[in-house]
């Protein structure tokens, strides 16, 4: 399940000297995918507080996704929305983005989606049949090139609780946004504008369970997001 949770503190985020390092580790990155280790380029002091989003991600959305790693290459649909906070900053609305695409995934097995209120970085997903995915992002990095290629590499430990067992597992999804080209656009038009963006994700075993970190899988998905009417 694809949890669209990002944070960073805003005064290293307005640091062009680290955006610009962060730009290069995540390339880097990208380019060994699917061949990633632990640990990989994560920065701990953007687990302080909520990402924030460029400016061109306010509203609501309907996201298109493709699972590109899917020899059918399936798609799913599902509506995000990203906000002003307190501090006029967008962020985006966690548990609705997370409640969203589960839904689109697994249907009616999701009841609810809560965020942790006292940290940006947890949230409980609860499923029927008394099922539980807590979910805890442990590592995360950003970057922002020249306000027009928005780069998030992110770490989270999913603890799945049943009544029998509970497994755990680490999830890296590094994902790439830029507004999609418009052709033969004579003017600019927000309104018309659309998001396109990748994400490569792998998944490897809970901590303990090895004594690497080489992934057990891995998946490649294409977004488009188009304005919600």
């Amino acid at each position: 399940m694809l949890l669209l949770l990002f944070i960073f503190p805003t005064s290293i985020f307005a640091n062009p000297l680290i955006q610009d390092l962060s730009y290069i580790l995540l390339e880097r990155r990208l380019n060994d995918w699917p061949e990633w280790r632990l640990p990989g380029p994560f920065n701990q002091t953007a687990l302080q507080k909520d990402i924030v989003y460029p400016s061109w991600f306010n509203g609501s959305w309907i996201v298109q996704s493709s699972d590109l790693s899917n020899p059918d290459n399936t798609s799913l649909e599902y509506e995000a929305k990203f906000k002003l906070n307190s501090f006029n900053e967008i962020v985006g609305d966690r548990s609705f983005n997370a409640f969203s695409v589960g839904k689109a995934v697994l249907g009616d097995e999701l009841l609810r989606v809560q965020d942790d209120p006292t940290s940006p970085n947890r949230q409980m997903a609860t499923f029927d049949e008394q099922r539980f995915l807590e979910t805890k992002v442990i590592g995360r990095n950003q970057s922002l090139k020249n306000g027009s290629v928005f780069f998030i590499d992110e770490l989270a430990l999913q603890i799945f609780h049943t009544l029998d067992v509970s497994r755990i597992k680490r999830v890296e999804t590094l994902s790439k946004f830029h507004l999609c080209k418009q052709p033969n656009s004579t003017f600019e038009d927000f309104s018309e504008k659309k998001i396109c963006g990748e994400q490569w994700q792998v998944i490897y075993p809970g901590p303990g369970e090895s004594l690497g970190s080489k992934p057990t899988k891995a998946s490649h998905y294409k977004l488009i997001f188009k304005r919600s009417l």
